[in-house]
């Protein structure tokens, strides 16, 4: 294929109830520029391959596969999948979400094009339960505070302040504000915030508030025996990230991000102490009193020094 103006970075696994209804959304725009849907399908045991197959033989010329050989999970498959597109310009859409107007890419194309201090574009979107048990409600909705009614330009400042609060599928970003992509994002726990705030480092994102695609919620299981293992490793990685968040944003935030820290450690000494492994449980209490600096660690003495005396 020759190169497109905009590739559509697509990650699906175990996905067969909801890709075609994806790959249907990026077939339906209706754009003047050239636009490919590359999907990353990451050895699914279910039929998710044979249908991304089946799309691709029908599409030949506007689709292309990544087929590995065996599981890459979540952050290998979406920074594989992110390295192969080659457009100016790449949009997200994950292979259980979907885009609702065939206008989308168009316009935000047309967005960044007369602004080229922002890098990123992104839109409302509806926010819905696969199962029905909750009413849908869109993102405008559900962050009312952040989300204006009106077009609106979002600095790194706000991502910092704010945290997550964009929806996946509505994002298309110019692919030089993001390449080369940093090593230690592998290794991440949110690969959606990393990269809200990579994006931010050379410009602004601008938001449109029409309501573009929907969000796919996936009702949670009963929590297994497993789950507070699962939530360490969890831990470990938001801790990990963190750190390079702050060497990311101006030192104004960095407070914001020493207190989800501190939270984290002391979550992480606590599960730890459960799961029986003490020393690491003493050296996340001693990272999460101290992250904030000597006042935050004389603080958490004191309180110490209180519950021991009121025994």
């Amino acid at each position: 294929m020759p190169t497109p103006t905009l590739s559509v970075c697509c990650i699906t696994y175990n996905h067969e109830k909801f890709l075609a209804q994806a790959i249907e959304s990026v077939l339906m725009q209706e754009t003047d520029f050239s636009v490919e849907l590359v999907i990353g399908e990451d050895c699914s045991t279910d039929s998710t391959r044979q249908i991304a197959l089946d799309f691709q033989r029908r599409y030949p010329d506007r689709i292309r596969l990544l087929l590995p050989e065996k599981n890459l999970g979540v952050m290998g498959n979406f920074l594989g999948t992110l390295e192969a597109c080659t457009g100016k310009y790449i949009a997200l859409l994950e292979g259980d979400d979907y885009w609702t107007s065939p206008h989308k890419l168009q316009r935000q194309v047309d967005i960044l094009e007369r602004h080229p201090g922002c890098t990123t574009c992104i839109h409302d979107a509806e926010e819905f339960m696969d199962d029905n048990s909750i009413p849908p409600r869109l993102f405008s909705e559900k962050f009312s505070t952040i989300l204006p009614t009106t077009e609106h330009e979002f600095t790194q400042g706000d991502i910092a302040l704010h945290g997550w609060f964009i929806p996946t599928a509505s994002m298309v970003f110019r692919r030089s504000a993001l390449f080369p992509i940093p090593a230690w994002v592998k290794n991440a726990f949110s690969g959606d915030y990393s990269l809200h705030l990579l994006l931010t480092r050379t410009g602004n994102i601008y938001y449109l508030p029409d309501v573009m695609s929907r969000y796919r919620l996936h009702a949670g299981g009963i929590m297994s025996a497993t789950q507070n293992d699962r939530i360490i490793a969890r831990n470990k990685k938001q801790i990990f990230e963190t750190g390079y968040y702050k060497q990311m944003v101006d030192p104004q935030y960095h407070a914001r991000f020493n207190g989800f820290l501190e939270w984290l450690y002391l979550d992480q000494s606590k599960r730890l102490k459960e799961s029986g492994h003490a020393w690491s449980s003493y050296y996340n209490y001693y990272k999460g009193i101290s992250v904030g600096g000597p006042r935050n660690t004389i603080g958490h003495i004191k309180q110490l020094v209180y519950q021991w005396y009121k025994k």
